[in-house]
């Protein structure tokens, strides 16, 4: 078992039209794209960071919350999880991302755990997204914008 991780971004097929615009841009508007996206990407890591602070599990949420990263693309993302921030167990926050996230609960007759997925509500990083989904996508279509018409300009 790999301690990988989550890399969270808007799904491309969503926005096909969209990607294909900024897939035609040249090298220079892709870069003021990146930048400008790169704020909104830190902006949101910051956001899940903060949500961190408020969970029932604060020395395991912490671990994780440490791994949170912003990444520098043209659609906001984050990634979560890895291999470097390790428990005294030897366990890394990638493997403990989803018990923090969900939790767990007693639910197979055997006294096995699985992990509630069918509400998908999670305790910080999915309700942190979903408050800050708005401005998200406000401030990451203002940026495309921008970018687009400056690139349409030349």
């Amino acid at each position: 078992m790999s301690g990988r991780g989550l890399s969270l971004q808007v799904a491309p097929k969503d926005l096909r039209g969209l990607i294909y615009a900024i897939n035609q841009m040249d090298k220079e508007a892709s870069g003021e794209l990146r930048n400008e996206v790169s704020s909104i990407s830190k902006w949101s890591a910051q956001g899940i960071i903060e949500a961190s602070y408020y969970t029932p599990f604060p020395k395991q949420t912490a671990k994780v919350a440490a791994t949170v990263r912003a990444n520098r693309d043209r659609i906001p993302n984050v990634t979560i999880g890895g291999n470097k921030s390790r428990y005294s167990g030897g366990a890394v926050a990638g493997l403990t991302l989803w018990g923090t996230e969900v939790g767990s609960y007693k639910g197979f007759p055997n006294g096995g755990r699985r992990f509630p997925f069918k509400d998908e509500r999670g305790l910080w990083i999915f309700k942190a997204l979903r408050e800050m989904q708005p401005e998200i996508t406000r401030r990451w279509k203002q940026a495309v914008d921008k970018v687009l018409d400056n690139w349409s300009r030349y």
